[in-house]
């Protein structure tokens, strides 16, 4: 392309990002005090009320979301997602006002009712308003700036995790309360929405999608793309299971374990990795056997996943970042898998979806499978416990794995995979 036409085109997408500047702050912003809110729940909750208890609470918080998903994509639709993002927001300020009144049976059911909510509407919101104004040219770029501001909020919350938790839960309050409240003026300060972008580019809004369609062309579309979508799909639910475990136990063991506050750092790097390696990984991908890429990607994500229970120091850091490599490798040659299955793309929006249930399932089993096995077995047998699934599912991958060509052969264009998050959304 001509230089000519080269450049005045991005000078415009840099307008429209700076454009967008209100919004990316919000993003980490949200991100940072509504990431502090997941990650105290577990460890104020212990205080209150058996650990058992706690997980489960923390994972029905999760179902919620899954059951309430519809409702909320056409509430979307309808009403606009910059609204519900504003209104989202300014409810889960409630969740940060009751904890500043004290730490209570009370108060803490408040702190995760408003949280509930106010997370409810933010994924599948923001997503939306992104992909209703990214430009044409450039939306991978575009969308990729959510996760990078998305992400500095998560690792900005977990940097700030032990000098909370070290406080009075009080302060807690004051932090989170100040964080949303600059964020909700952010919202007011973005630009406005577009359009509903209803059937546009669905596949990456939400897991909501799938359950607009009827299910017998769900599990069709599933029988077709298998075993890749099979495949995604329990990379999705043991993946979100393990990062539940970590989310639950990791802020335990910063309360319960002296010199561990270095982890909070260390909750951080699960997504921000992801952020950094995902060009990388994609080139890899396009270039090398996608059957081995899943092989090794896997298994490094399995035995670094186990070995992160035994290293609560420096070597947490590497070994998080490991698994996370290792997850996201093994994720991107199946998503390029998938794509060569799906050549009319037909089912985009049903496969992703059912994709992103299985996720919302993990996310719930999680903390229920921590609380019981944080006071049974301990932090680190809990944590080897979350890796055990996935390398059930390394074992499944080594009699599911394809023997066509167009699977194990190199230089085939990895399509853009919708990311996902390493942390509560």
């Amino acid at each position: 392309m001509p230089e000519s036409v080269m450049v005045p085109k991005m000078h415009d997408f840099s307008k429209i990002v700076w454009k967008f500047l209100p919004f990316w702050i919000f993003l980490t912003l949200f991100k940072f005090g509504g990431s502090l809110q997941y990650a105290i729940l577990a460890p104020f909750g212990e205080r209150l009320l058996p650990l058992w208890l706690v997980g489960i609470l923390i994972g029905t918080c999760s179902v919620a979301q899954f059951i309430l998903d519809v409702p909320v994509g056409y509430i979307l639709d309808k009403y606009g997602y910059l609204k519900f993002l504003r209104l989202s927001t300014f409810v889960f300020l409630f969740a940060a006002i009751f904890l500043m009144f004290g730490l209570n049976v009370v108060t803490y059911f408040f702190i995760l009712g408003f949280g509930v909510f106010g997370w409810l509407f933010f994924s599948p919101g923001v997503n939306a308003y992104i992909l209703s104004h990214a430009p044409k040219d450039n939306d991978g770029k575009f969308i990729s700036l959510r996760d990078v501001f998305g992400s500095i909020g998560v690792v900005l919350a977990s940097a700030s995790l032990p000098l909370v938790l070290a406080t009075a839960p009080q302060y807690a309050g004051y932090v989170i309360f100040g964080l949303l409240f600059f964020a909700l003026v952010m919202l007011f300060a973005s630009p406005k929405d577009n359009k509903s972008m209803a059937g546009a580019g669905s596949f990456k809004v939400s897991g909501n999608v799938v359950r607009r369609h009827a299910i017998t062309e769900v599990i069709g579309a599933l029988k077709k793309l298998n075993p890749a979508s099979g495949m995604l799909a329990l990379l999705s639910l043991v993946a979100a299971m393990f990062y539940g475990i970590i989310w639950f136990t990791v802020p335990l063991v910063i309360v319960h374990q002296a010199g561990s506050d270095f982890l909070g750092w260390g909750l951080g790097v699960f997504d921000f990795s992801v952020v950094i390696l995902g060009f990388w990984l994609g080139s890899l991908a396009d270039r090398f056997n996608k059957r081995t890429l899943v092989f090794f990607g896997l298994l490094i994500f399995a035995i670094a996943g186990a070995l992160l229970g035994f290293n609560f120091g420096w070597l947490f850091i590497i070994f998080g970042f490991l698994a996370t490599a290792g997850d996201e490798m093994a994720g991107i040659s199946l998503w390029s898998w998938l794509h060569t299955l799906d050549h009319e793309h037909a089912h985009d929006g049903v496969v992703a979806s059912v994709i992103s249930l299985f996720e919302d399932l993990g996310w719930a089993i999680g903390p229920m499978v921590a609380g019981f096995a944080y006071v049974a077995v301990g932090p680190s047998w809990t944590i080897v416990l979350g890796a055990i699934p996935i390398f059930i599912v390394w074992i499944i991958y080594q009699f599911m794995a394809p023997k066509h060509s167009s699977y194990g052969l190199g230089g085939v264009h990895v399509p853009i995979k919708p990311h996902r998050p390493r942390h509560k959304t």
